[in-house]
C-alpha cells in the first residue's frame, strides 16, 4: 500500500471522494467525523487525586509503620497506635499536597494545540474550529498558519513550512504538489506533504486532508509515550533494599527476643510487646516525613530557579543524573535564525551580536563595535535584506521575539531593527514598492524593484551560487566570493546574497525583470544560523565538570549538528552517529557501548532517540532527556526524568516530561541536577542519622533482655524520640 506522499494528486482526490474547488459537503463531514472522531490529540491519562495517594502510601516503610499500629492496636496500647497513625499521616500529607500542587502547576502552562483553521465546504471558504476537520477536507492554507492535520498538497505558490517541533530542523521546509516516486522518505523530505503541529512561513497552499487526530504524525508521536512503564527511581530503589534489611533486621531481633524470654522464663505477652518496642524501635518513623520535606523543599527551590518538577521522585533522580541526553534545536540553540556574518563587497568582514530575533545587538569590525550609520555601504547594503523582504517580527505576551514569515527573512529584519532600519518606515518616508518576484525554489531569489525619487532599484536576494551566476561581475570577485561562501559554510551558516542594480531601466513583468539583470553587482553575503544559547558552552562546560556526560540528539543534518557540538563544548571531533547507522547496528551486541562513547547524533526519528535512551540506561546511566518538539515526546517519557521547554515546548513534549524549564535555558537543568545531587547527599546523611539513634535504642533493648534488667524505654517513647527529638537535627541534615 502506498504511503501518501506516494499518491497522486489525482488518486488523492479520487481516494478521499473530494474535489479543489467544491470541498467536501457538511453531510459527508458529519458522516466521517462520526466514523474518525474529532481531530484531536488524545491527553494523556493524568494522574487522579486518589493515585497520587496512593502512591505516597505505597512505600515499605509505611507498611511497617501500619503494620506496628495493628499491633499496637490489637493489645489495647491506644496511645501508641495514635501517635504511630500520625507520623504517616504526616509524610503521606506531605507528599501528597506537594505533588498535587505540581500537577495543578503543570496543567496551568498547558494549552490548546488548534485553534481556527480554512477550509472550503460546499463551494465555499470557511473558517472552522480545527477539532472538526475530518478526511478529505480541502484546507487553505496561508502564511503564519498553523498546521491541524497531516494532508497531501494539491497546489501551492511559493510555499514554505516550520517543520522544527515534529523534525529538528530549523530552516524552512520548500513545499510543492510534485509527485514523490522514492520509497521510505524521511518525514523531513516529504515535500509534497503538509503536517500537524507545524506552521506555514510562506505562500499559500491547497491541501487536502489525509490524516486527522491520533492518525497524524504527531498523534502516533503522542500514542508511544502510553508503550513506556513507570520506573523506580535510584533513591526508591535504595530505600527498597533498606526497608527490606529493617525487616529482616526487626525480625531477627524479635525471634532472639522470643527466645532469650523462653529462657529465662519470661510471660509470651511480654515478650510479644518487647517485639513490638524493637520493631519501633527499628522503624525510623521519622524518614518518611523527612525525605518528603526534604523533596518538597527541592521541588519549591527548583520551582524558584524556573524549573517546575511534576513529581518528588524526580527531584531524587535528578541528583542520581549521569547523562543529560539534549535536543539540538531551540534546547542548545535558539530555534531562531540570525544573521551572524556579514561580507561587504568581496572581503569586508563584519560580527553581528545578539540572540535570535531580538532586535538588539551590534556590529562589530575586528571585534570593536562600529557605528553602522557611519558606513554607507553597510547601511545600503543592509537595507537591501529588510526590502527585499516579507518577513516582520512580533513580540507576544510573554515579551517573545517571533517571526511571521520565513525564518530566514526574519533574520534580516532582525539584522535592520539592529541598525536602525525598518521596512515599513522606509516604505513610508521614501521607498515605494512596484514590482516583485516572490522567492520560489525553482528559481531560489526573490526580487523586488522600489522607486525613490524618480529612481528605480532592483534589488534581489537568494541562495548564494544561484545569484553568483547572476551576478555582472570579474572573474576574480566572483572567486573572492567564493572563498567568503566557503568560510562561511565550513561554520555551518546558510549564506544568502544580496544584489542590486541601481538606475534600473528595466521591465517590471516577472519576466522582463528575469531578463534584465545586466550589471547586478553583489553586494555582499550574509551568514545565517540557528546560534546557540549564550548561557549553552558555560552550562555544557558546568555538568561535563560535575561528571556529567552530555550528549547531542537532533533531527538535523549532521554537518550542523557537529559544528555546534564543537561550539558549545560538547564533542572535538568528528565522531557522529547518523539515525540511519542507529537503524542498521540497533542489533549489534556492542551497540549500547557505541551509543555511550557517542556524543553527537544526527538525522534521528523519534523511534532513534528511544533506541539511544534505552541504550544508555542498559550501559547503566541515569538518563535525563530534555528536548521541546513533538519529536523529542517519545524520548522524554522513556527516560528517567524528561526534560521539556516550557515556552517553546509543544503540548505533547510538556506532557512526556516529568519536569518543565520555565525559562527555557539548558543552564537550567544542569542547576536543577546540581541541586538534586545535593538533596541526595542530604538524604544520605540524615538516613545514617535516624539509623544510628534507631541502633542506640534497639541495642538499649536487647540488652535488657539478655542482662534481664528492666524495660529502659515504652514504645511511646520511642516514638516520642524518633518523630519529635530525632526530626529536628534530621531536618537539618537535610537542608
Amino acid at each position: 500500500m502506498k504511503e501518501d506522499y506516494q499518491v497522486s494528486i489525482e488518486e488523492t482526490i479520487e481516494k478521499f471522494d473530494t474535489d479543489q474547488k467544491v470541498g467536501l459537503t457538511q453531510e459527508i463531514v458529519d458522516k466521517r467525523l462520526e466514523e474518525n472522531g474529532r481531530n484531536e490529540i488524545q491527553e494523556g491519562k493524568k494522574t487522579s487525586p486518589w493515585k497520587l495517594l496512593w502512591n505516597n502510601i505505597n512505600d515499605l516503610i509505611v507498611y511497617l509503620l501500619l503494620a506496628a499500629a495493628v499491633i499496637s492496636f490489637l493489645m489495647d496500647d491506644l496511645a501508641e497506635t495514635i501517635a504511630i497513625l500520625l507520623a504517616l499521616l504526616l509524610a503521606v500529607l506531605t507528599g501528597f499536597f506537594t505533588e498535587l500542587q505540581a500537577q495543578k502547576s503543570v496543567e496551568s502552562l498547558q494549552s490548546m494545540i488548534y485553534t481556527t483553521t480554512t477550509v472550503i465546504r460546499d463551494g465555499k471558504t470557511q473558517t472552522i474550529d480545527a477539532g472538526s476537520v475530518v478526511p478529505g477536507d480541502v484546507l487553505l492554507l496561508r502564511e503564519g498558519d498553523a498546521i491541524a492535520a497531516d494532508g497531501r498538497i494539491i497546489s501551492s505558490n511559493n510555499f514554505a513550512c516550520i517543520e522544527s517541533a515534529l523534525t529538528g530542523e530549523s530552516e524552512a521546509v520548500e513545499k510543492s504538489p510534485d509527485d514523490i516516486s522514492e520509497e521510505e522518505v524521511p518525514l523531513g523530505d516529504q515535500q509534497n506533504m503538509v503536517f500537524s503541529g507545524t506552521a506555514v512561513t510562506r505562500g499559500y497552499a491547497y491541501v487536502v486532508v489525509t490524516e486527522t487526530g491520533m492518525e497524524t504524525e504527531v498523534g502516533k508521536i503522542s500514542g508511544m509515550l502510553d508503550e513506556a512503564s513507570d520506573e523506580k527511581t535510584p533513591l526508591d530503589i535504595e530505600l527498597d533494599k533498606l526497608s527490606k534489611a529493617i525487616i529482616v533486621a526487626a525480625f531477627i531481633a524479635g525471634v532472639a527476643v522470643l527466645v532469650a524470654g523462653l529462657i529465662t522464663d519470661k510471660p509470651f505477652v511480654e515478650m510479644i510487646h518487647i517485639a513490638i518496642i524493637l520493631a519501633v524501635a527499628a522503624i525510623p518513623e521519622a524518614m518518611p516525613a523527612v525525605e518528603t520535606i526534604t523533596l518538597s523543599k527541592g521541588m519549591n527551590t527548583m520551582a524558584q530557579r524556573k524549573a517546575l518538577v511534576k513529581s518528588l521522585p524526580a527531584v531524587e533522580t535528578l541528583g542520581a543524573t549521569s547523562v543529560i541526553a539534549s535536543d539540538k534545536t531551540g534546547t542548545l540553540t535558539e530555534n531562531q535564525m540570525m544573521a551572524s556574518e556579514l561580507v561587504l563587497g568581496e572581503k569586508t568582514h563584519y560580527e553581528v551580536t545578539g540572540e535570535g530575533y531580538d532586535p538588539h545587538g551590534s556590529v562589530k569590525k575586528d571585534g570593536e563595535e562600529i557605528v553602522p550609520e557611519n558606513n554607507q555601504d553597510l547601511m545600503q547594503f543592509i537595507q537591501s535584506g529588510v526590502l527585499c523582504n516579507t518577513a516582520h517580527i512580533d513580540q507576544n505576551e510573554d515579551g517573545q521575539y517571533e517571526v511571521v514569515g520565513d525564518p530566514t527573512d526574519g533574520a534580516l529584519v532582525t539584522l535592520g531593527k539592529k541598525v536602525g532600519l525598518d521596512r515599513e518606515d522606509l516604505e513610508n518616508e521614501a521607498f515605494e514598492k512596484i514590482a516583485e518576484v516572490p522567492f520560489s525554489s525553482e528559481n531560489k531569489y526573490m526580487i523586488v524593484v522600489y522607486e525613490k525619487e524618480d529612481q528605480r532599484q532592483l534589488i534581489i536576494k537568494g541562495a548564494f551560487d544561484v545569484i553568483l551566476d547572476l551576478a555582472d561581475q570579474t572573474q576574480e570577485t566572483k572567486d573572492n566570493l567564493q572563498q567568503q561562501n566557503e568560510m562561511f559554510a565550513e561554520k555551518g551558516q546558510r549564506v544568502i546574497a544580496i544584489a542590486s542594480i541601481e538606475n534600473y531601466d528595466g521591465g517590471l513583468t516577472e519576466e522582463e525583470m528575469k531578463n534584465s539583470l545586466d550589471g547586478l553587482k553583489i553586494q555582499g553575503l550574509v551568514g545565517i544560523i540557528d546560534p546557540p544559547r549564550p548561557d549553552a558552552y558555560e552550562s555544557v562546560e558546568s555538568a561535563q565538570n560535575a561528571g556529567i556526560k552530555v550528549k547531542m540528539i537532533t533531527g538535523d543534518h549532521p554537518k550542523t549538528a557537529s559544528i555546534i557540538a564543537k561550539d558549545i563544548g560538547i564533542a572535538d571531533h568528528e565522531r557522529i552517529m547518523t539515525g540511519k547507522e542507529i537503524d542498521e547496528q540497533v542489533d549489534n551486541e556492542n551497540f549500547a557501548e557505541l551509543v555511550d562513547e557517542t556524543a553527537v547524533f544526527a538525522r534521528v526519528s523519534p523511534e532513534n532517540k528511544m533506541q539511544i535512551v534505552s541504550a544508555l540506561k542498559k550501559e547503566s546511566e541515569v538518563v535525563s532527556m530534555t528536548g521541546d518538539g513533538v519529536n523529542d515526546a517519545p524520548a522524554l517519557n522513556d527516560a528517567n526524568i524528561g526534560v521539556a521547554m516550557g515556552i517553546r515546548g509543544t503540548e505533547v513534549a510538556k506532557e512526556a516530561s516529568d519536569m518543565i524549564l520555565t525559562d527555557d535555558r539548558f543552564g537550567t537543568i544542569v542547576d536543577s541536577v546540581k541541586e538534586g545531587r545535593i538533596i541526595f547527599d542530604n538524604i544520605k546523611k540524615y538516613v545514617s542519622f535516624l539509623f544510628a539513634c534507631n541502633m542506640v535504642e534497639i541495642v538499649a533493648i536487647f540488652a535488657s533482655v539478655v542482662f534481664l534488667l528492666p524495660m529502659p524505654i515504652a514504645p511511646l517513647h520511642i516514638l516520642f524520640l524518633n518523630l519529635i527529638i530525632d526530626i529536628a537535627p534530621a531536618m537539618s541534615l537535610s537542608f
